[in-house]
């Protein structure tokens, strides 16, 4: 039998080299992707920036410590703001007016109206040029301190001029005229009436313009005109319309 082939001289040196060759191929591959994952160093001192100061976060005033503040010359008015708030009717306190309440209420609401069911007229000046901001106080009723804007009876209408006047002669030191005489007389204010004691009443007045109850009746209503139960609603659920005031054709089943 032949002697096996050997290989070329220098052949196993070839092989060496190549293992050497690619193990320090693998092992700079293994450093560059590890070298990748290193945290970044730090940039030097003089490159350094400072977070910005965080402002110290404050509480919110309490009106108890706005009350206390001391508000210099004009703090008479803020103090007027907080007692007239204090003196203000609980709109959540039960009702319970009184007959002179109710007498009273009807005097001052008849003051700004020629006849009772006539629109009533606007007791502070207005800018007839452009569209009045009416609807900012009056569309749901505005009650400050002692102040009440009352909330429209009616459905919303933007022409507001079209039936409320101003009481008086917006022009600058103007006199405003008397009012003319007249023999006309508008129906007295009444009380609606009852099927039986201590059913619902029904509606003392027309329901034209005046479909919104809490207008007047509503916890921002006058003391003297205030329902003992605001929070029941509809209103006409209970309480009837009138059909001799409403000018309508009574009902055959002999409802009022």
């Amino acid at each position: 039998m032949s002697e096996p082939s050997q290989p070329p001289r220098g052949w196993r040196a070839i092989n060496v080299v190549a293992t050497a060759s690619v193990a320090i191929a693998v092992v700079g591959l293994v450093s560059g992707v590890e070298g990748t994952r290193a945290t970044p160093r730090p940039p030097p001192a003089s490159e350094r920036r400072d977070p910005p100061e965080t402002p110290p976060v404050t509480g919110s005033r309490s009106y108890r410590d706005m009350q206390a503040r001391d508000w210099g010359p004009n703090g008479e008015l803020p103090a007027a703001w907080f007692e007239g708030i204090r003196r203000a009717p609980d709109p959540s306190a039960p009702a319970a007016p009184t007959d002179a309440q109710r007498e009273a209420a009807l005097a001052q609401r008849a003051l700004r109206r020629a006849y009772d069911g006539a629109p009533p007229t606007i007791p502070h000046a207005v800018d007839p040029r452009g569209a009045p901001a009416c609807l900012a106080c009056h569309e749901t009723g505005v009650r400050v301190a002692s102040l009440v804007a009352p909330m429209m009876s009616h459905a919303r209408r933007d022409n507001c001029l079209q039936c409320h006047v101003v009481a008086g002669d917006p022009r600058p030191v103007a006199i405003t005229p008397p009012a003319p005489e007249t023999t006309f007389a508008g129906l007295r204010p009444s009380r609606g009436q009852r099927a039986w004691a201590g059913a619902p009443p029904t509606i003392p007045h027309a329901t034209a313009m005046r479909e919104r109850c809490e207008s007047c009746h509503g916890p921002r209503g006058p003391q003297g005109l205030r329902t003992t139960h605001p929070w029941r609603a509809p209103c006409q659920q209970c309480h009837a319309p009138s059909a001799a005031l409403d000018q309508r054709a009574p009902d055959p089943k002999g409802a009022p």
